[in-house]
């Protein structure tokens, strides 16, 4: 899977779960992994998703 879908796969299942330890169980990740990818995004977009 591409990267970039992957960390937007991540922000919509963090979301919509409400919790990063539930996205990471359901997209078979560490927590960290998620964290990270997160990050990523707000460092790309210059903005604060959660």
């Amino acid at each position: 899977m591409d990267k970039n879908l992957l960390k937007y796969l991540a922000f919509v299942k963090t979301v919509d779960t409400g919790s990063f330890t539930k996205a990471a169980d359901s997209l078979n990740y560490a927590q960290s992994s998620i964290s990270k990818m997160i990050a990523d995004l707000e460092k790309e977009w210059g903005i604060s998703l959660l």
